[in-house]
């Protein structure tokens, strides 16, 4: 029972912070559901681990079933559930990244291997024993083969930071999304888990998930909410980020749009789009996408391509394509487009 009563305590906390802020997600109106679901699923995996380690606290005869057996599929369920979740997380990263159920479910193949591999594990260690036992007195025993398990996680959890930060490299859009405030209590679970007696891996990825909750928010503040684009709020981060000189403006694309489906209008125009641009709604009718490309010829394509997909939508939408002048500073781009209002 030593730490015992600590982890108890550190999962009720846990249990109680998941299930407020699975409340908060109800409430938050987001534009992609799918990715409000995987987040939700995130939430009930976080609170289950955290109750399979509250009655793993207490592995006595008289609270837990059948002795030994019953701590040895209580211990293969929670390997079953801290596998699955750091799956789900490795998916809702993939998600964030792409949208793209598509994406997803061409990937999901290869996503799934080191999941399998410890499913298959703790189902021969229910016969074997080689990777977990308890002994006469329900105190658990680990080989050097239980690394396996640990290390099919780290795989999920490093490997969605590593994808993450190779795509935002490529993608602005991906800018309030940081994997870093996950892994901060992530490693902070991993210090504690290892040199103390408590279990407190569940609270860490609530704190995790918590701190991304509070990027989803922020990220709200600059989108509109019809066209999922950013807002006129966002020029003003935007502006210093191009003083800063970590954002290249040198062209954008104007778009008129004629009376319709404003979201599907919306679709319409991401689907063009580089990954490398940034979209404002500046009014009821008007879009603007601001872009890194420097020459004409392709920006004239992008426009011809966006006006073909209306066209076949049966939408209609004037594109102006504008071309950053040789002596205007991006700044000055910048502010010529917003002032004029265009």
């Amino acid at each position: 029972m030593n730490g015992a009563i600590p982890t108890i305590y550190v999962n009720l906390i846990t249990i109680m912070l998941s299930l407020g802020l699975m409340a908060l997600m109800f409430k938050l109106k987001r534009k992609d559901t799918i990715e409000k679901k995987i987040f939700i699923i995130l939430l009930v995996h976080t609170t289950f681990w955290a109750l399979l380690y509250i009655f793993s606290a207490y592995g006595t005869r008289r609270v837990i079933p059948f002795g030994k057996t019953g701590m040895l599929l209580l211990d293969t369920l929670l390997e079953v559930v801290l596998t699955s979740t750091a799956l789900i997380w490795f998916v809702y990263v993939d998600y964030r990244i792409f949208h793209s159920p598509d994406h997803l479910r061409r990937d999901m193949k290869i996503m799934i291997l080191p999941f399998v591999l410890v499913l298959l594990l703790n189902a021969i260690n229910l016969f074997t024993g080689i990777l977990v036992w308890y002994d006469d007195d329900l105190v658990c025993h680990e080989t050097n083969l239980y690394l396996v398990c640990d290390g099919a996680r780290l795989l999920y959890f490093v490997g969605s930071l590593v994808y993450l930060q190779w795509h935002k490299r490529r993608n602005r859009r991906m800018q309030f999304f940081s994997a870093k405030s996950f892994f901060i209590p992530l490693m902070f679970y991993v210090l504690l888990y290892y040199f103390t007696p408590f279990a407190t891996s569940a609270l860490g990825f609530t704190i995790g998930l918590t701190l991304i909750y509070v990027q989803d928010i922020n990220r709200l503040c600059y989108q509109d909410t019809e066209t999922g684009f950013y807002n006129r709020l966002y020029l003003t981060d935007l502006r210093r980020r191009i003083e800063q000189g970590r954002y290249e403006l040198n062209s954008a694309l104007v778009y008129e749009l004629a009376e319709g489906d404003r979201e599907k209008m919306a679709e319409l125009i991401t689907e063009q789009l580089p990954q490398d641009s940034d979209t404002v709604r500046f009014g009821k009718d008007r879009v603007v996408t601001l872009a890194g490309v420097k020459d004409r010829s392709p920006l004239k394509m992008l426009s011809e391509d966006v006006e073909m997909s209306f066209e076949k939508a049966g939408f209609g939408v004037m594109v102006t394509p504008l071309l950053r002048k040789k002596k205007e500073t991006p700044v000055e781009f910048l502010d010529r487009i917003v002032e004029k209002d265009l």
